[in-house]
């Protein structure tokens, strides 16, 4: 199922072995985030493990604050959704949007993310066409 495509967010990028600092999760900077671990749940069955590639995610998404705007980054593609929503709760940076809004869009997905600012350790979620979406990976300041 290729619900979100080259839409969404998505997210492991490496820590690189740098201890992070709460300020770099804060939303002053942009982020670099990828996948780690990709589960697909669709309604009325079991959530599997599956590759991005499967789901058509992006490779990486960076989070441009300043722009606010989540751009999808592939090898060779880049496509972006604008207009997400940030929270700093002290903890976590909550990210949120919808992609895939107009005209002639086949499909819509909503989407949420959670960036531990102590750490850069993060869990997304994207919901649509009667699929369901959690991944779990890791952001760097970029």
């Amino acid at each position: 199922m290729k619900v979100f495509g080259k839409q969404v967010f998505v997210f492991v990028a490496s820590i690189f072995g740098v201890a992070a600092i709460a300020a770099d999760f804060d939303g002053s900077e942009p982020l670099m985030c990828s996948f780690g671990q990709v589960l697909e749940c669709d309604a009325g069955s079991d959530c599997r493990a599956v590759t991005n590639e499967s789901v058509d995610a992006p490779d990486f998404i960076k989070l441009d604050f300043r722009r606010n705007q989540l751009v999808s980054l592939t090898a060779g593609e880049e496509s972006s959704a604008d207009d997400m929503s940030v929270v700093d709760t002290t903890t976590y940076l909550v990210v949120q949007g919808v992609q895939g809004v107009g005209e002639g869009v086949v499909s819509t997905l909503g989407w949420s993310l959670s960036i531990d600012q102590a750490n850069g350790q993060m869990v997304a979620a994207g919901a649509g066409e009667n699929a369901g979406f959690i991944i779990f990976g890791a952001c760097t300041p970029i």
